[in-house]
């Protein structure tokens, strides 16, 4: 009760700012900004194709074979969907990418293996693109603003917490989870997997990490679909009459990028997004109304991708997340 109450006032605030925002901003100018997008917003769809593809291609050299490459990208498709819209972080889309492999006959296992491997695997390449943008970040902009030292500072404490993570992974962590949530109290077998279940994905998590040709591929994939979102920034930018270069638009992306990964708390970062857009683009001299314009077409395009992950689920059927990690035959 209290962590809904919890999400509840984070919505709230977020939709707060947001209509501060929207109150405080040139509404005309920014209007004139999205409307002169106009029917180019349907190619500008196209980099965010790109980097889907991309993410699941790294996906790709992880999971387990049997699954065609089509399949993935929808499975892919509907579980980001379910990332953005539910207050979760991602302890809503990814278990549902796991339970929608099993559809191939992927033991839930190796399933939850892939995810997490994967899912982490990306999210250091998500860091290093952050550095990146940081590094180009005191080039573009004239002083520090609040953007940039909010940026280095998500950036540092999001490399530390990944570090931490994935050393936890290599030794154990769904066991150690699984130790101190009993110690605490747990006993019901109806929500608890059993221990041998856990220890099974921990030896498939870690035996995924040892495929370091995979991982490394996983890692250069999700790291090229990371930089295709700064061309993406850019492709908006020129649309919309503000055009940058590529290195600015890496800024701003990399910047954008941080304030979603502070912010994940908040449902779908409603209101954040908007407000450390336009503090990204005042400390880049840009103006309050282009950030809005283009925080309103990022909005649009991930309406659209949200739809086609929840058109995927209907059309699949929501699957049901149960069972424990198999156990291998004559384990």
């Amino acid at each position: 009760m209290k962590r809904s109450w919890g999400k509840l006032a984070a919505f709230c605030l977020g939709l707060f700012l947001l209509i501060w925002i929207l109150t405080h901003v040139g509404f005309e100018e920014t209007l004139a900004q999205v409307r002169q997008v106009g029917w180019s917003f349907s190619w500008l769809l196209l980099p965010s194709l790109v980097m889907s593809v991309l993410f699941t291609a790294g996906w790709w050299w992880i999971v387990p074979p049997g699954v065609p490459f089509g399949h993935l990208f929808l499975i892919r498709t509907a579980g980001e969907a379910i990332n953005v819209v539910t207050p979760l972080a991602y302890l809503g889309g990814e278990p549902l990418k796991a339970s929608l492999l099993r559809r191939f006959g992927i033991p839930l296992s190796d399933a939850l293996a892939s995810v997490v491997v994967s899912k982490t695997t990306a999210t250091f390449a998500y860091c290093l693109f952050i550095f990146l943008g940081l590094a180009a970040a005191p080039f573009r902009m004239e002083e520090a603003s609040s953007a940039l030292v909010g940026g280095i500072g998500a950036g540092l404490f999001l490399a530390l917490s990944l570090v931490v993570l994935y050393y936890g992974q290599r030794r154990g962590l769904f066991s150690l989870l699984h130790r101190l949530i009993h110690r605490l109290g747990a006993r019901g077998e109806t929500w608890m997997p059993k221990r041998e279940g856990v220890e099974i994905l921990d030896g498939k998590i870690a035996t995924l990490y040892r495929s370091r040709q995979a991982v490394v591929a996983c890692f250069v994939l999700s790291l090229v679909g990371w930089l295709v979102t700064a061309v993406e920034a850019h492709l908006f930018l020129w649309a919309m009459g503000t055009p940058v270069d590529l290195v600015t638009a890496l800024v701003i992306q990399a910047l954008f990028l941080g304030v979603k990964a502070a912010t994940f708390f908040v449902p779908a970062n409603l209101g954040t997004q908007e407000g450390g857009t336009v503090l990204i683009f005042l400390g880049l001299g840009m103006s309050a109304e282009a950030a809005v314009a283009f925080s309103i077409l990022r909005r649009a395009r991930e309406v659209l991708w949200i739809l086609a992950g929840i058109a995927v689920l209907a059309r699949s059927g929501w699957p049901a997340l149960q069972g424990q990690p198999e156990a291998e035959p004559g384990s």
